[in-house]
């Protein structure tokens, strides 16, 4: 019977560190575009709300569309540079 802990490195499975520099690297240009297309897609949406009379019905929506749409300009200023 072995004593091996099931949580101890096999050294024949290669280790990858994985840092905070190269995880930003990876996920930043995602966010970017992510950021960039919410913020060209949602005035369209609110624009729709806005026609069809709903603003008044859905006031949290409108304010919550408006901070993503916020939060997409920030997150997307950058995008495609």
């Amino acid at each position: 019977m072995s004593n091996a802990s099931p949580l101890e490195s096999d050294s024949a499975v290669p280790q990858q560190r994985v840092d905070v520099q190269s995880l930003r690297q990876m996920c930043l240009p995602a966010l970017r575009f992510a950021g960039f297309w919410t913020a060209v897609l949602i005035p369209f949406v609110l624009t729709s709300l806005l026609v069809g009379g709903y603003v008044s019905q859905y006031p949290r929506l409108v304010g919550g569309l408006l901070a993503l749409n916020f939060l997409g300009l920030v997150l997307g200023r950058n995008h495609n540079r």
